[in-house]
């Protein structure tokens, strides 16, 4: 079930990895055009995407640590504080 419906980290580390690897291909097609020579444009291009993508997956990293924290603080907090939390 967690493929269908993935949490936002893991959703921000797919796209990006599809994002990235676009962006730079774009870029590096652009630039090679521009400096006729197609080929040392796409290796600029896969090396700028795999920045882009390793920055995706750094955010999503960063993001699935924040939720892990905070479900660790509700949980020592107790069944009272969550109690609290679904009334509000």
């Amino acid at each position: 079930m967690a493929e269908q419906n993935p949490n936002p980290a893991e959703m921000l580390q797919r796209v990006g990895m599809g994002a990235g690897l676009a962006v730079g291909m774009g870029v590096g097609v652009a630039l090679g055009v521009s400096i006729d020579n197609i080929v040392l444009g796409v290796v600029i291009g896969v090396a700028i995407g795999a920045g882009v993508m390793m920055a995706f997956i750094a955010a999503g990293n960063r993001l699935r640590r924040q939720q892990i924290r905070q479900l660790r603080e509700r949980e020592q907090q107790g069944p009272d504080a969550r109690d609290e939390e679904k009334r509000d």
